[in-house]
């Protein structure tokens, strides 16, 4: 029992620091949504330091209209059917126009936690790697949604954990083994990215085949917003597919797939779990979708990653971190202690931002701190205020 997960430890360890966060008014929070990440609860506006929302695009009138356009022009919200049975045209067309804008095959899914549970299940039972079952190795600090994914590789093959980023480890196994699966986030939702050029030298070398969740890199870098992942390979290769998110930084829903010839379309969608079983996204997503698609292929872009460059760098000024210079949005700041981390959020809401504290099992135990995002439509003087609040908290 517990060799991939402990769930009740996990529950009895984090609870009572969820208990004192909701009760100190920092998580599940009711608020209303003013755009531009400004919200308000109590009559109070704040502004979300905490939005994935990293190019601003959750509120575009682009991105709104094509959801609503879709609606009127197919008349329905679902299909209230699986897709590998039924599905509209417009599923077709905005995975077509994505598979375009990337230069890669893309398969859409209701988020990225269910693409994680479509492809792990399959790359474990040898389905996409030639028929050979490899061992899979899981980063430490990869996602929840891939970790939790462990057990159901187990069944199918064996299952390792690496310490985080420990490419010697990964290395030995590539040695001893046939086939190896890395399992790994590209851009880590607490800050710091894979060793994606390494990693590639370990797929050239070995063969090694690489799933990246690339929930946090995907359009803040990259010719047309490919991410972080593809900007450093140069292209998507046969031992690698990603699981992204069309929801953060991309500004539209759900998530998706991509993956190159070498795979079968056809094995995803028939036993991809919940490819095969589960709803779509549905018609509004799908509208947002294909206008976000049509954002990252024009200029507007390239001036939504370079205002993020920009405020990014302006908080590297300001508020130095451990992170600082990697042009990442994602900054995770230490506080001493659990105590601390909540009344540090308590006051920063205070002073009219909301930020997120984080503990385990978020974040490794005794390394508590606050989740802050950036964004591209974070005005100067509000980030300048923001760190002047962060710099009074520590």
């Amino acid at each position: 029992m517990n060799s991939y997960s402990n769930i009740r430890k996990i529950s009895a360890i984090g609870d009572p620091f969820w208990e004192r966060t909701q009760a100190a008014g920092m998580s599940g929070v009711v608020a209303k949504y003013r755009g531009d990440g400004l919200m308000e609860v109590a009559g109070k506006a704040f502004i979300n330091m905490c939005s994935y929302s990293y190019l601003g695009l959750d509120s575009n009138p682009k991105i709104l209209e094509g959801s609503i356009a879709a609606l009127r022009e197919a008349g329905t919200l679902n299909s209230s059917i699986s897709r590998v049975r039924i599905k509209l045209s417009l599923l077709d067309e905005v995975e077509s126009s994505l598979s375009e804008l990337y230069s890669l095959n893309a398969l859409t899914t209701s988020s990225c936690a269910s693409a994680a549970s479509a492809v792990l299940p399959l790359l474990a039972a040898g389905v996409l790697t030639e028929n050979t079952p490899p061992l899979m190795v899981f980063d430490r600090s990869a996602h929840f949604c891939l970790s939790l994914m462990k057990p159901i590789c187990a069944d199918e093959t064996q299952v390792l954990t690496s310490a985080h980023n420990d490419l010697e480890f990964l290395e030995d196994c590539c040695r001893k083994n046939a086939r190896v699966v890395y399992v790994a986030d590209g851009v880590y939702s607490t800050g710091g990215v894979a060793r994606i050029k390494e990693l590639m030298m370990l797929q050239e070398k070995y063969g090694l085949f690489v799933l990246y969740d690339e929930a946090h890199g995907l359009s803040i870098k990259g010719k047309n917003g490919c991410g972080v992942v593809l900007e450093e390979m140069g292209g998507l290769n046969a031992n690698t597919m990603l699981i992204v998110s069309l929801n953060k930084g991309f500004g539209g829903s759900g998530g998706a797939i991509f993956f190159d010839d070498s795979i079968k379309r056809s094995s995803l969608l028939r036993f991809g779990g919940p490819l095969s079983w589960s709803q779509r996204i549905n018609t509004a997503g799908l509208g947002a979708i294909l206008a976000s698609i049509q954002i990252h292929a024009s200029n507007e872009i390239s001036v939504l990653q370079a205002r993020l460059a920009d405020n990014i760098s302006r908080f590297d000024e300001l508020v130095p971190s451990a992170a600082e210079g990697d042009g990442l949005p994602i900054r995770l700041i230490p506080m001493l202690d659990e105590v601390h981390a909540i009344s540090a959020a308590q006051e920063l809401m205070r002073q009219g931002f909301y930020t997120s504290p984080l503990f385990y099992p978020v974040v490794p135990k005794n390394t508590p701190g606050l989740r802050i995002m950036l964004r591209a439509n974070l005005q100067d003087a509000d980030l300048v205020k923001f760190c002047t609040a962060v710099r009074s908290v520590l």
